[in-house]
């Protein structure tokens, strides 16, 4: 299902910086930046945009970096490069990267099942820890347009882990036999959080933050303790019926958890999607494991879903949407490049309003490793 901190399936149905400039460019030329500010341009004009921050990195080549557009419409602070954003379903990747971590630990496997830690939960003892990493659990998402309607109008709501499983398990007769169909699910990720933090003893904050940010040397990327973003950028939403935007960004994260929850900023996200995709962080045969991948459901053949990651053609990562916010960060191995996108805007339909931008910018970058 399409979900406020769903947007790699919104994706799939569109079909410090320190680098030396090179003497001259391959694919971040002159002419392409123009393209591309003229590509972003249009977007922020056409869709409303409040504010637009792009980074795209080739090694050798000037890097090419765009912040324009208002951070604040009360205040009308600009928006930065470095303002910290909220990554919605990015925190997937995260959190099972933290499980893979723990399997090359030797802690857990990815083939335990999850009646070892919820017995009482439908189906686990068919469900297996891949099975949810893969999106393959047959799992009845509780996190359908009812409940997205119910958290955008209150996003401070409280939801605890045990709420969200009780609401998931209440759904067991529209299950799905595990391991047959690769299809979306927010869920599989609050019961990848809550196994992660039996395994390892720690709060899923504190793990992410010793096995992934600390060692990768990552700032500005953590896991919330509170309804707050820091710094000056605002998230949004576009209310039609008084046609105006409403300021959406302080929310409850506890709600989306696993599945949402996690902020960073540009230059954290591009150290990360890199490591993310190449397994920097994880032995070689469990990164090989991790991005074999299986078409999702009612996408394209070329889109495709690993274990916690997102295939696109030749491209790896992942996007993210959640109430005001709207982000995709994308590596390509070919080349060493790496794609971010930031938008302060996403409403109640949940369509990305990132990913059109970041499809359009890579076909004008990089039209040789298109597969839409």
């Amino acid at each position: 299902m399409n979900c406020r901190f769903t947007s790699f399936a919104v994706l799939f149905s569109l079909v410090s910086v320190g680098w030396a400039a090179a003497p001259t460019a391959t694919y971040l030329t002159p002419e392409v930046r123009k393209q591309l500010d003229a590509e972003i341009a249009k977007e922020m004009k056409e869709r409303n945009l409040p504010s637009v921050a792009v980074s795209i990195v080739v090694p050798g080549e000037e890097p090419y970096l765009f912040a324009k557009g208002k951070a604040n419409l009360a205040t009308a602070t600009e928006r930065g490069l470095d303002d910290s954003f909220r990554i919605a379903s990015n925190t997937k990747t995260f959190v099972g990267l933290a499980i893979l971590r723990l399997v090359d630990q030797g802690k857990l496997k990815q083939g335990d099942l999850i009646a070892k830690w919820f017995p009482d939960f439908p189906n686990a003892d068919k469900i297996t820890v891949d099975n949810l990493l893969r999106m393959q659990s047959g799992i009845s998402d509780p996190f359908d347009k009812e409940w997205l309607a119910k958290y955008f109008a209150n996003p401070l709501m409280v939801q605890t882990v045990a709420e969200s499983i009780r609401l998931a398990a209440a759904r067991k007769n529209e299950f799905k036999p595990p391991g047959k169909e690769t299809s979306y699910c927010n869920f599989n990720f609050i019961l990848l959080q809550e196994i992660a933090e039996k395994v390892s003893g720690k709060p899923i904050a504190d793990l992410i933050r010793d096995e992934i940010t600390k060692p990768l040397g990552l700032t500005k990327t953590f896991w919330p303790r509170d309804n707050h973003l820091p710094g000056p950028l605002r998230g949004y939403d576009w209310n039609a019926a008084t046609v105006k935007f409403e300021d959406k960004t302080d929310l409850n994260p506890q709600a989306p958890g696993g599945a949402g929850a996690m902020i960073s900023d540009l230059a954290d996200l591009r150290t990360f999607v890199r490591a993310l995709a190449t397994g920097k962080l994880l032995q070689p045969g469990t990164h090989s494991a991790q991005i074999q991948s299986r078409q999702l459901a009612g996408s394209p053949s070329f889109v495709r879903y690993g274990e916690a990651i997102g295939l696109i053609g030749e491209w790896r990562g992942h996007t993210g949407t959640i109430t005001g916010f709207s982000t995709d960060m994308l590596y390509l191995p070919a080349l060493d490049a790496t794609v971010i996108t930031s938008v302060n805007r996403l409403d109640l339909d949940d369509e990305s309003q990132s990913t059109p931008l970041t499809l359009a910018m890579i076909r004008l970058a990089f039209p040789k490793h298109v597969a839409w």
